[in-house]
C-alpha cells in the first residue's frame, strides 16, 4: 500500500494528458478547416494525429495499468464489482468501451486518415470527418469518466 499514493499520483498525470488531448481537439480541428494551403492543411493534420493520437494512447495505456494497480493493491475496490463503489464500475465499463473504440475504430481510421494524406487522395475529407467524430466520441468518454472520478466522493 506504500506505492498507492504514487500510483494515484500516475493516474492523475495520465488523466490530465487524456484531458489536455481532448481540450487541444477543437482547436486544431478549427486550425484545419480554416487553412486554404493543402500543404499546411496535411501538417497540421499529420500534427493533430500525433498529438491527438499519442496523447491518447499514453492516456490510455497509463490510465489502464495504474487502474488496474490500484484495485488490485486497494482492499475496498474490486473488477466489476456491482454491490458497491458504483461509481468505479461505471468508470470501468467506460474504459473497456474507450478502448473498444480506440482498436476497433480509431486505429484503421487513423491509419486511413494517413494513407489519404500521403497519397494525396480524394477521401481526405471523409477520413478527417470520422476520425473527427471517433475523437469526438472518446472525450465525451473521457470526460465523463473525469467526471465519476472527481465526484464519487460527494455523492458515494
Amino acid at each position: 500500500m506504500e506505492f498507492y499514493p504514487t500510483l494515484l499520483t500516475l493516474h492523475i498525470i495520465f488523466a490530465g494528458g487524456w484531458i489536455f488531448s481532448a481540450l487541444i481537439d477543437r482547436p486544431f480541428k478549427s486550425y484545419i478547416s480554416a487553412g486554404d494551403d493543402p500543404k499546411a492543411k496535411e501538417k497540421l493534420i499529420g500534427i493533430y494525429l500525433v498529438l491527438t493520437n499519442k496523447l491518447g494512447m499514453a492516456g490510455a495505456v497509463g490510465i489502464l495499468l495504474t487502474g488496474v494497480l490500484m484495485v488490485v493493491l486497494n482492499p475496498g475496490y474490486g473488477f466489476f464489482e456491482f454491490t458497491s463503489n458504483h461509481w468505479l464500475v461505471s468508470k470501468q465499463i467506460l474504459m473497456l468501451v474507450i478502448l473498444l473504440i480506440i482498436f476497433v475504430f480509431i486505429i484503421p481510421a487513423s491509419k486511413a486518415l494517413r494513407k489519404s494524406v500521403t497519397e494525396n487522395s480524394g477521401d481526405l475529407e471523409t477520413n478527417l470527418k470520422k476520425i473527427y467524430k471517433l475523437n469526438t466520441i472518446i472525450n465525451i468518454l473521457v470526460g465523463i469518466n473525469f467526471l465519476f472520478a472527481i465526484t464519487h466522493r460527494f455523492f458515494g
